[in-house]
C-alpha cells in the first residue's frame, strides 16, 4: 500500500489533533524545578555563611573606624595602617611573641597593633593577673598589677578601652578606681592598670587608634569620662 492510500484509510479514524503548548508541546515539570532552585538556594546561603564566618570579623568597620582621624574626638589618633603596612586586620593579627610598641608606634602605652590571643586570661584568687602564656584579653576590671600590654590591646580590639597610670598619688589612683568601677557598673568594657614603663606622674586613655595622655596635673574626672563616652565600642569590629 502506498503511502497516499495508508494516509486515506486513516484519514476518518485519527483523533484531532491537540493543539501543542508553547515550548515546544512538553508540559514543564514545575515541581522539580523549584525544589531544586529552593535546595541550591539553601547550599549556597549555607556556602555564604561558612565564608563569612572564615573572614576577619568586623573587617569593614575595623578599616573605618581606625581610619578616622576627626579632630573634634577626644584624644590623639594614631595611623596604625601606615605603622603595620595594611589596615585591619593586619593591624590586629594574633601574634605568639613579644611586641615592641614603643618602637612601633613611638611611646607608650600603645593603641592597638599585633597582639596576644592564643588563650583565655584568668586571676588568681586574689583578683591579681595569673596570665598563661600569650593570653588575652584580660578579664575586664580594675588591676593593681600589671597585665602584658600585648594582652590587654586585645581588649582594646573587642571594643574596650584601657587607662594606664604611672603615680605613686594614692589619693589620684582610688579616684580613678572609682570613676572606672563606676562604668563597669554600667557595663562598659574597661581595663585600668598601672604601666611601669609608661614615664613617671602620667596617666593614658587609649582605644583603637586613638590616645590621650597628660600629666597626672592636668587630670580631670570629665577628661576621662568623656574619652571612655567618645570610644567606648566606637571601634568595635567584634561586635562585643
Amino acid at each position: 500500500m502506498s503511502r497516499e492510500k495508508r494516509r486515506s484509510s486513516l484519514g476518518s479514524s485519527r483523533r484531532t489533533p491537540v493543539k501543542a503548548s508553547a515550548g515546544g508541546g512538553r508540559n514543564v515539570p514545575w515541581t522539580p524545578i523549584v525544589v531544586v532552585l529552593g535546595l541550591a538556594a539553601v547550599v549556597g546561603l549555607v556556602g555564604f555563611l561558612i565564608w563569612q564566618v572564615s573572614q576577619p570579623a568586623g573587617e569593614g568597620s575595623g578599616i573605618a573606624a581606625e581610619a578616622d582621624d576627626d579632630p573634634n574626638l577626644p584624644g590623639e589618633w594614631v595611623d596604625l595602617p601606615s605603622i603595620y603596612g595594611d589596615p585591619y586586620s593586619a593591624t590586629a593579627s594574633h601574634v605568639s611573641r613579644d611586641v615592641d610598641y614603643a618602637a612601633d608606634q613611638g611611646e607608650l602605652p600603645p593603641v592597638g597593633g599585633p597582639h596576644w590571643g592564643t588563650g583565655a586570661c584568668v586571676t588568681d584568687e586574689d583578683g591579681n593577673p595569673a596570665p598563661t602564656a600569650f593570653c588575652g584579653p584580660a578579664p575586664w576590671g580594675i588591676y593593681r598589677e600589671a597585665w602584658e600590654p600585648e594582652t590587654v590591646v586585645h581588649n582594646m580590639e573587642h571594643g574596650g578601652l584601657v587607662l594606664w597610670y604611672n603615680t605613686t598619688d594614692q589619693a589620684i589612683i582610688n579616684e580613678l578606681e572609682d570613676i572606672i568601677r563606676g562604668r563597669l557598673d554600667r557595663g562598659d568594657l574597661l581595663v585600668m592598670l598601672p604601666l611601669p614603663d609608661m614615664e613617671e606622674e602620667t596617666i593614658a586613655l587609649t582605644g583603637w587608634s586613638r590616645r590621650d595622655k597628660f600629666p597626672v596635673s592636668e587630670y580631670t574626672e570629665d577628661r576621662v569620662n568623656e574619652f571612655i563616652n567618645k570610644h567606648e565600642r566606637r571601634f568595635n569590629p567584634e561586635n562585643q
